[in-house]
């Protein structure tokens, strides 16, 4: 006699939670949900419009990738303001050139220029960094994989997870899995903001000529400054 089959694997909470979908889930109302989007992974709000994910598999690829790009874009939106406004006195306290100074207050980029001012040691280091960061990232995932042959099925493998977390956030919403989801959603609702703000970024200093923290001043300003400006330069509300 055939031997019955195993059961399947049990999934993980995240897999395994299912609830009514309203309206208001998904990122374009008036479209379906694509069946590969299953709500396993965070921030999931079922919007593919060009049907990019054609599997599991590829899903889980471009969610890596999505994920490293935010994680540096976040990085980018704070560095790129902080550099304009901290890069004159940092490198004159060390007796070096202002780069950002000599590039009319810009932060140096493909767009605004500036790219040759940089070391080469500078662009060496940066390389390699990212390439140990990669080759960790592989190895990490090879690891999990490894240890569970149907992790695509268990949610046993996170994607973009290295277990980097020193300070312990990804477990700030407690250790339960609708927790951590809700850590991953925060990190990927906030990269994919950080991924717009940086590229307005560029585009806004490659037209206008002028830097961010000089065109939105106020943003990088403490409050009572900007409260200040308000209350000292705005037009009487009157006269006589």
């Amino acid at each position: 006699p055939v031997a019955p089959a195993a059961p399947p694997p049990t999934p993980k909470g995240r897999v395994a939670q299912k609830r009514t979908e309203n309206w208001s889930d998904l990122a374009l109302p008036f479209s379906g949900r694509p069946a590969i989007l299953d709500r396993a992974l965070a921030a999931d709000s079922g919007f593919d419009p060009l049907s990019l994910a054609d599997s599991k598999v590829q899903l889980y690829v471009y969610r890596e990738a999505e994920l490293k790009h935010a994680r540096l874009a976040m990085l980018a939106a704070a560095g790129w303001p902080l550099a304009e406004l901290w890069d004159t006195g940092i490198a004159k306290t060390f007796g070096l050139e202002p780069i950002i100074e000599e590039n009319g207050g810009r932060a140096v980029s493909v767009l605004n220029g500036g790219m040759g001012m940089i070391s080469p040691v500078y662009w060496v280091s940066v390389v390699l960094f990212a390439g140990a960061v990669e080759a960790l990232s592989e190895y990490k995932k090879g690891q999990a994989k490894a240890a569970d042959s149907q992790w695509m099925l268990t949610g046993s493998y996170v994607p973009g997870d290295l277990g980097f977390d020193p300070l312990g956030l990804y477990t700030i919403f407690g250790k339960s899995e609708s927790g951590k989801m809700l850590m991953e959603t925060a990190e990927i609702k906030n990269g994919r903001l950080a991924m717009l703000a940086i590229t307005i970024y560029a585009l806004e200093e490659a037209i206008t000529k002028n830097p961010v923290v000089q065109n939105s001043a106020f943003l990088f300003e403490p409050f009572w400054k900007t409260v200040e400006n308000i209350m000292m330069y705005s037009p009487a509300p009157y006269s006589q």
